[in-house]
C-alpha cells in the first residue's frame, strides 16, 4: 500500500529531526569514556600521528618539487602520484583488512611508511634530473598506497575496541581528528619543518612520527581476521562491483542527488588545484620561497575551519541546494579574483615583488583574504552537498552513493588538474586561475540545472532501485 504523500513542510521538519539526531550527543557519549579507554587511545593516537605526518610529507613534497623543477606539470604528476592510490587500491585493501589482523596492517604500514619516508633522502642525495623526480614520484606512490590500507583497518578496528554504545562518540572523535591532522600537518608542521631543518631534516621527522604511530598500535591486541573462502572472495568482488553500479544508477535518477555529487565532487577536484598552484603562485608570480604558499594555504585552513563550525551551528536554517550553488559561484569568483590580483606578472615577465618589493604587504594581504573567502566558501558548499548527500539517499543506498562519491573524487578530479597544470606552464598561473574561476561558475550553474531536472541522465533504474527511490521523490 502507497504511504501518503508528505508535504514539503513535514518533509523538512522529518530532515531537521534527522539532523538534530545526527549532532546531538549524550554527556554520557562524549569523548571523555573513549578516550578513557586504553587501547581506543592508543589507535587515536596513532591516527593523530600518522595522518598528521601524512599531510606533512604531502606539502614537503609540494615544495620540494617546485624547488626542483619550478614546473606546474610536475606538481600536479605529484599530486597523480598521493591521489592515484586512492583510486587503484581502495577495492583491493578492503578485501585485505577483512582478510588478515588488523593490527598487524596498521603496524606493517606505519613501519613500512618510516622506511619510504626515510629514502627520500637518498634520493635527493644521490639522484640527478630525471632519475631523481622518478625517484620522488615512486616514493610518494608507495607512501600512498600504504595509506589506502591503514586507513580502513584503522575504521574497522573501532568497533573491536569500543562497545556499541560509544561507537558514535568514537566515530566522531576520529573525524575531528581527521580534521585536526590536515591542519596541523599541512599548515603548521610542514611549513615549520620546512624553514627550520630544511626537505631532508623533514623527511626525518616525518619518519619519526610514522615511528610513534607504528610502536603505539603495537599495544592493540591481536583480533583474528574471518575466514573466507576463494570462492566467497570472488563472489564478494562482484558483489563490491555490482553494487557500486547500482549506485551510479541511483544516483543517475535523483537529480537532488546529481547536483549535490556534482557541487562536492566540484570542490574536492578545486582543493586538488589550489594545493598544486599555491607554491608556483608564491614562488613564481609573487617572488617568494616556495614554502611561501602557506599564505593561501593557512587562509583557506582557518576559512574551512570558520566554516565548519558556523554551517554546522547555524546551516540547518539555509535553504541548502539554493546556498550551495550560490557558494560555488562565490568559489569561481574568488579564483577569479585571485587571478585578478596577480595579472602584473603577464605585464612585467617577472615575479611582481622583484619589481614592486613595496608592494608585499598589499598583495600579501589581498592573497590571505582572498585565501580566507575561497577556503569559507568551499567547506561551506562541501558541507551543505554532503548533507544533501546524506538526507537524499535512503539508508539502504547510502553507502553505495558514498562510494561512487569517494571514486568520482579522484576519477574527476586528476584530468582537469593535469589540463590546468599544462596551462598553467604554457600561459601561466594568474590566467589559469581566471579559467578555473569560469569554469567553476559554469559548473555552478550546470548543477543548479542539474537540481531543477533541466538536464537528466537516462539510466534505467532496477525494481529495488525504484523502490528505494519513491520516498525520496515523495519528499
Amino acid at each position: 500500500m502507497q504511504a501518503p504523500t508528505r508535504t514539503r513542510s513535514q518533509a523538512a521538519r522529518s530532515r531537521l529531526r534527522y539532523l538534530a539526531l545526527l549532532m546531538s550527543t549524550h554527556p554520557s557519549q562524549g569523548f571523555g569514556p573513549v578516550l578513557r579507554n586504553k587501547q581506543f587511545r592508543a589507535l587515536w593516537t596513532a591516527q593523530l600521528l600518522a595522518q598528521t605526518a601524512q599531510h606533512a610529507i604531502n606539502f614537503i613534497q609540494l615544495i620540494l618539487i617546485e624547488q626542483i623543477t619550478g614546473s606546474t606539470i610536475h606538481i600536479a604528476l605529484t599530486i597523480l602520484a598521493f591521489s592515484l592510490p586512492g583510486v587503484l587500491f581502495s577495492p583491493v585493501a578492503g578485501v585485505v583488512v577483512d582478510r588478515l589482523p588488523k593490527k598487524w596492517i596498521l603496524v606493517g604500514s606505519n613501519l613500512t611508511r618510516v622506511l619510504i619516508a626515510l629514502s627520500y633522502i637518498p634520493i635527493i642525495n644521490r639522484l640527478e634530473g630525471t632519475w631523481e623526480l622518478v625517484g620522488i614520484y615512486t616514493a610518494t606512490f608507495l607512501m600512498a598506497t600504504l595509506s589506502q590500507f591503514f586507513a580502513p583497518a584503522e575504521a574497522a578496528t573501532i568497533p573491536l575496541l569500543v562497545g556499541p554504545e560509544r561507537l558514535l562518540a568514537a566515530n566522531s572523535l576520529f573525524t575531528l581528528t581527521m580534521v585536526l591532522a590536515q591542519v596541523i600537518g599541512l599548515l603548521m608542521l610542514g611549513p615549520v619543518i620546512i624553514g627550520l631543518v630544511g626537505t631532508r631534516g623533514g623527511f626525518a621527522i616525518i619518519a619519526g612520527l610514522y615511528l610513534a604511530a607504528a610502536l603505539s598500535v603495537m599495544r592493540l591486541p591481536r583480533d583474528a581476521p574471518a575466514a573466507r573462502s576463494e570462492q566467497a572472495a570472488i563472489r564478494g568482488w562482484q558483489q563490491l562491483w555490482h553494487d557500486f553500479a547500482e549506485g551510479i544508477q541511483f544516483i543517475a535518477g535523483q537529480p537532488r542527488l546529481q547536483a549535490a555529487m556534482t557541487q562536492a565532487v566540484t570542490i574536492t577536484t578545486l582543493v586538488m588545484i589550489m594545493a598544486m598552484l599555491a607554491p608556483g603562485y608564491a614562488a613564481r608570480v609573487l617572488g617568494m620561497s616556495a614554502q611561501n604558499a602557506i599564505i593561501v594555504i593557512a587562509p583557506a585552513g582557518i576559512g574551512m575551519l570558520l566554516a565548519s563550525a558556523i554551517v554546522g551551528r547555524w546551516g540547518h536554517v539555509l535553504r541548502r541546494r539554493g546556498f550551495a550553488t550560490v557558494g560555488l559561484g562565490v568559489v569561481g569568483a574568488l579564483f577569479a579574483a585571485l587571478g585578478l590580483v596577480s595579472l602584473d606578472y603577464h605585464r612585467l615577465l617577472q615575479p611582481i615583488l622583484s619589481v614592486y618589493p613595496g608592494a608585499a604587504f598589499s598583495l600579501a594581504t589581498a592573497t590571505m583574504v582572498i585565501g580566507l573567502g575561497l577556503g569559507f566558501s568551499m567547506s561551506s558548499v562541501n558541507i551543505l552537498a554532503q548533507t544533501v548527500l546524506q538526507l537524499e539517499s535512503p539508508a539502504a543506498m547510502r553507502g553505495r552513493v558514498f562510494s561512487v562519491q569517494f571514486m568520482l573524487n579522484n576519477l574527476v578530479g586528476i584530468p582537469p588538474m593535469l589540463l590546468f597544470a599544462g596551462v598553467a606552464d604554457a600561459v601561466g598561473i594568474p590566467l589559469v586561475l581566471l579559467l578555473v574561476g569560469a569554469a567553476t561558475v559554469a559548473v555552478s550553474f550546470l548543477s543548479l540545472a542539474v537540481a531543477r531536472g533541466r538536464l537528466r541522465i537516462p539510466v534505467k533504474q532496477t525494481a529495488s532501485q525504484a523502490e528505494a527511490a519513491e520516498p525520496v521523490a515523495r519528499q
